[in-house]
């Protein structure tokens, strides 16, 4: 098969999405499909087919949408440039997908609402269409407008994009969701159809991600420190800002740790000025983005996953192949990834206190971290299986062609 594995987001990008595409392109291409990567480039200039060297720049696009879409046709897109801007992004995405041609592909794989909508509407009628959404961008945007003070019982930007995520999670033959927490969401609050959303988890390329633990980078473990480790990217969805309050809180009752924050975003400088106001400067490291982060799970004792709202972080599946107990929030797909008392500790999201209580545990009982650890690790190799994961996919792809090989 030829498939396609398209996103809006931006490639190269470290960790989520794009890490998802390149492992399955890699692992569909060892069982001899070819497969193309559509995506934004940097900055969002450009749509472009990364492995192919095919490129679109929006400046070539823009002028035209700018002529057709104007004020006059369109007046409630020239009253709010946040919807002018998404409808653009999305039109302008269908005319890049148009550009490079579908009509080769026997299979188109969409990763977000945004793809999804933009390609069921230039997709050729008999090339199926999967999406796989890896969280709630309505959500996400929800969040955005609450924090900002938008009332959203008024709320214009809040209508539209309930709209879309409805559009981009039903317009697809089959939309998969990796945890129930997203497809009880996209249901319940979106009315999506339910037998449109199938649930299966990631995989992950176990043993690949195991060989890199091993490779050392020049960082070590500090003397006299147990190390905890957070690994992402610093928006404000990921809940590094508790994370910190909390670690205020621990450094009143023991010393003996060293936080290393791994991963850059919007909310880094923010976050470093926090540190410091809480006096965290020794005890808290922000290491930016590394490609090492195999390794520095490895050589790390603890992992917290501080999220106000993820649906199903592969930052945590990384930590559980190393071998890490999770202090984890109980925001949105996260719960379904951790067994309480078994593999991690699940807390109340937003709740430092709960948090600090159960890193005090983990920092005291070294037997119990460790046990923990092994119990994550051996949950994590046969439940994040690549394998298995590939195969349902590949099921799916074949159901969906008519059992075309």
């Amino acid at each position: 098969m030829k498939i396609l594995l398209a996103t809006y987001f931006i490639s190269p990008h470290v960790g989520g999405v794009w890490e998802f595409m390149t492992q399955m392109k890699r692992r569909l291409e060892g069982f001899g499909h070819v497969v193309d990567l559509f995506s934004s480039g940097p900055g969002h200039q450009t749509y472009h087919i990364s492995n192919a060297n095919r490129v679109l720049h929006k400046e070539q696009i823009m002028p035209l949408l700018s002529a057709k879409i104007n004020a006059a046709l369109y007046p409630e897109l020239a009253e709010d440039g946040w919807i002018r801007h998404f409808e653009f992004e999305c039109l302008s995405m269908e005319i890049a997908a148009a550009y490079f041609g579908l009509n080769e592909y026997d299979i188109i794989h969409t990763q977000d609402v945004f793809a999804t909508r933009a390609f069921s509407r230039v997709k050729p009628i008999a090339t199926p269409l999967i999406a796989s959404l890896h969280g709630s961008a309505a959500e996400e945007y929800r969040l955005h407008f609450i924090e900002n003070d938008e009332n959203l019982s008024l709320s214009r930007r809040w209508k539209y994009h309930q709209v879309l995520e409805y559009l981009g999670a039903s317009s697809g033959d089959v939309t998969v969701t990796s945890s129930h927490w997203l497809k009880n969401k996209l249901v319940k609050e979106f009315a999506v159809p339910s037998d449109k959303v199938r649930v299966f988890q990631y995989g992950y390329d176990i043993n690949r991600f195991m060989e890199r633990m091993s490779v050392p980078s020049g960082i070590d473990r500090i003397p006299g420190k147990k190390t905890i480790i957070f690994t992402g990217r610093l928006v404000e969805i990921k809940g590094v800002h508790f994370l910190l309050s909390a670690l205020a809180e621990l450094k009143s009752i023991r010393q003996d740790w060293h936080c290393r924050i791994v991963g850059s975003g919007p909310e880094q400088e923010k976050l470093h000025h926090q540190s410091l106001v809480l006096g965290l400067q020794h005890y808290v490291s922000f290491m930016g983005n590394r490609t090492d982060v195999p390794y520095m799970l490895a050589i790390s004792d603890i992992f917290v996953c501080p999220s106000i709202l993820d649906n199903q972080p592969l930052s945590l599946i990384e930590a559980q192949i190393a071998g890490l107990p999770a202090v984890v929030n109980d925001a949105a797909g996260i719960p379904e990834m951790v067994e309480q008392g078994i593999t991690g500790f699940v807390c109340p999201t937003g709740k430092t206190t709960a948090m600090v209580y159960y890193l005090n545990v983990l920092l005291e009982d070294e037997s119990l971290r460790r046990h923990m650890g092994a119990q994550a690790q051996r949950w994590a190799i046969d439940h994040w299986s690549y394998d298995r994961m590939l195969q349902r996919f590949l099921d799916l792809y074949e159901e969906l062609r008519g059992g075309k090989k």
